[in-house]
């Protein structure tokens, strides 16, 4: 695919699963179908909400095959194929290819640490076995080292990084790699992965958004670029404050807020809005108690169909409206 194709709301896909932990593959078929649907603007997968870390190779490319065989070039499929080390890394990578990737995202190699001339070279290898540049996955909370923002400027100038998701949720950090890359001129397509900070990346200059909460409100997350990209900013924030909403009811409605404990959420609201078949996550994720899903069913299912719906609505009248502006034009000419 071309890079610049690359933009937009990509939905980092929650991975349905049955209750041995294998892919349900025809839960993912439905709710790739329901993101599409909504108007995201591409497909990560086997993310960290994907569960990656709970998959094998095989796995993997289930659902990077799944989700290329939905799209259909309707829009373009990210495989995340980042691994503790190297060979393990280029395996996942030509298999992602293989089962139909348009794009490829590695996260650092973890557990161990690593210099940044081995993070570099790391990079350089898996993007040299498939012959195009690739994404860098930027999470340093989840391995212990990562790409410094001059490894991922000197990568880029290379035609080793094509991009950065950044889910480390450092606005400065991130403003600055925006800032730099235009100033060399480098065509590093940056998007953040921080929910909470959808509105401020896209004002600051990102490419995109890859926030999780794309599951559970595509329509609205949409919504909120398309302002975004008409500079409505203050319509922007509006969006981003009601998510904040649904992030805190989220919240309130757990025992702790874990990262099991997010994927479970999305989960069983999945489920409850009957887009995925149950709820299951990779073991040893907890599972939520049944007052956690009471207060879930309760306030956050309907705040999301709400939401939804609103979006749906104001989609729907923005079309009315163009279809009318044309048929003007038409009459006039």
């Amino acid at each position: 695919m071309s890079n610049h194709q690359l933009h937009g709301i990509i939905a980092p896909v929650v991975l349905p699963m049955g209750a041995t932990g294998a892919v349900d593959q025809r839960s993912l078929e439905c709710h790739i179908e329901h993101l599409l649907d909504a108007g995201v603007h591409g497909l990560w997968m086997n993310g960290t909400t994907g569960e990656f870390h709970a998959l094998d190779s095989d796995e993997r490319a289930v659902a990077v095959r799944v989700a290329a065989k939905v799209a259909a070039g309707r829009a373009p499929v990210v495989a995340h194929v980042g691994d503790t080390a190297t060979r393990l890394a280029v395996t996942h990578a030509r298999a992602a290819v293989a089962a139909g990737a348009d794009q490829l995202a590695v996260i650092a190699p973890y557990f161990t640490e690593f210099s940044q001339e081995e993070l570099c070279d790391h990079y350089r290898r898996i993007a040299g076995a498939v012959g195009f540049p690739i994404f860098s996955y930027h999470m340093p909370q989840l391995t212990k080292v990562s790409l410094t923002a001059d490894s991922v400027l000197g990568l880029a100038k290379e035609g080793v990084l094509a991009g950065i998701k950044d889910s480390a949720g450092d606005m400065t950090w991130f403003r600055q790699l925006v800032r730099r890359a235009a100033t060399l001129g480098l065509p590093l397509r940056c998007f953040t992965g921080g929910s909470s900070i959808t509105d401020l990346s896209l004002y600051v200059g990102a490419a995109g958004a890859t926030s999780s909460l794309a599951n559970l409100t595509p329509r609205h997350l949409v919504a909120m670029y398309e302002a975004a990209r008409a500079e409505d900013w203050v319509r922007a924030r509006l969006m981003q404050e009601q998510l904040e909403d649904l992030v805190e009811a989220m919240r309130l409605a757990r025992r702790a807020p874990s990262l099991s404990a997010v994927v479970s959420t999305y989960k069983f609201v999945l489920a409850a809005l009957g887009r995925i078949e149950a709820g299951h996550a990779a073991e040893p994720l907890a599972h939520l108690s049944s007052d956690e899903k009471s207060r879930l069913a309760s306030t956050v299912v309907p705040m999301i169909r709400e939401l939804e719906a609103a979006a749906d609505r104001t989609a729907r009248q923005k079309a009315r409206q163009k279809e009318r502006e044309d048929d003007s034009r038409t009459d006039t000419e």
